[in-house]
């Protein structure tokens, strides 16, 4: 299991965020830039990596990166433009969404939600409770 404990959940995320339309991503971003200037958003940021490192988990948050990275390169940019090597080698070649750094943040908390207090999950999660609201991502499922 590549995320770890939380790898059904981070799974649903990603399938749900490839899904987002541009107002859903306007939505989020709006929601982030909110929280992002707030002390207790930078608390529960500095208690994540805390926690992140503390678990053990730093390898299931490194796998993260290319499912995000992939995501978040697809939009407003030519896919047809650039291959994936071309991004591979050149990370600041293709624009990346202004998604990026929220779902970085959910996927985060995600990782880490056994161990992260509910109050700080819950704010580094906020920018997508309306567009990916959190029982979406723990529905018991067959096999899962």
């Amino acid at each position: 299991m590549p995320y770890g404990p939380a790898t059904a959940s981070v799974r649903r995320f990603l399938v749900q965020l490839a899904a987002l339309d541009l107002n859903a991503h306007d939505t989020v971003v709006a929601r982030f830039n909110a929280c992002l200037p707030t002390r207790p958003f930078h608390a529960a940021e500095l208690e994540l990596g805390e926690v992140v490192e503390r678990s053990g988990r730093a390898d299931a948050r490194d796998a993260l990166a290319g499912p995000l990275m992939q995501l978040v390169r697809q939009r407003d940019t030519d896919l047809d433009a650039a291959t994936p090597n071309d991004a591979e080698t050149s990370p600041n070649a293709i624009p990346l969404d202004p998604i990026a750094e929220p779902a970085l943040s959910a996927l985060l908390a995600l990782l880490v939600r056994d161990l992260l207090p509910s109050a700080s999950f819950n704010i580094l999660y906020s920018a997508f409770d309306e567009v990916i609201p959190q029982e979406s991502l723990f529905d018991s499922r067959p096999g899962e």
